[in-house]
Formats: C-alpha cells, structure tokens, sequence
C-alpha cells in the first residue's frame, strides 16, 4: 500500500492504532466506501507520486492540491460515521487473478 516508511498511528481523529503503511489502519480504511473515497484517494495519490519530479511545478501543485483534498474528504468520512470493526466484515482480495475470501480477519 501507500504512505508511511515506519510505524505510524492511523490518520483518524482520535484513533491510537499503530500502522505500518497507508494512512489508516484496517478498521477504519475499510470503513471508508470504496468508489466514493478510496478509490478516489488512492487515483489523487498514484498521480501526484507518478509527476513528482516530473511533471511543470503547476501541474504538480494541482496534483498535490487534488490527493489533499481527496484525504480531507477521507478524514472527514470518518468523522461522521462509527467506526466499523474489519474482522467483521467480508472481503475479497485478488492474488494472481484467483478471488481470494477473508471473512472475520482470515483467510478462508
């Protein structure tokens, strides 16, 4: 995934857990609806690292602007909703082209 090189805390308001990449931790990443914010965040994000160094300093400006606000919309997502346990939910990860299933934090 993406963000922090160390151990770091989850990019939520008040929220303690300790990460060792990305922004958020499980619980509240998960949390977050994927086509409205995640997917959004990660695109502004993938942009912005893709132009780095790269691209004319407006156009990185406007990149660096467009993953910022995709992050405050994340963190203010999270403001306004209760926080969802991951181990509860059921999700479906892609290796290699095969579906794999992990349901309550284990792979099945």
């Amino acid at each position: 995934m993406i963000g922090a090189r160390h151990h770091t805390k989850c990019a939520k308001d008040g929220c303690s857990t300790l990460i060792k990449r990305g922004w958020f931790c499980k619980d509240h990443w998960f949390a977050l609806p994927k086509e409205e914010i995640r997917d959004p965040l990660l695109a502004a994000f993938n942009a912005a690292t893709a132009a780095h160094g790269r691209a004319p300093s407006e156009e990185q400006d406007r990149l660096n602007r467009e993953y910022g606000i995709a992050f405050r919309d994340a963190q203010e997502f999270l403001r306004r909703v209760p926080r969802t346990g991951a181990a509860s939910m059921a999700t479906t990860a892609y290796a290699g082209g095969h579906a794999v299933q992990y349901v309550g934090g284990r792979r099945l």
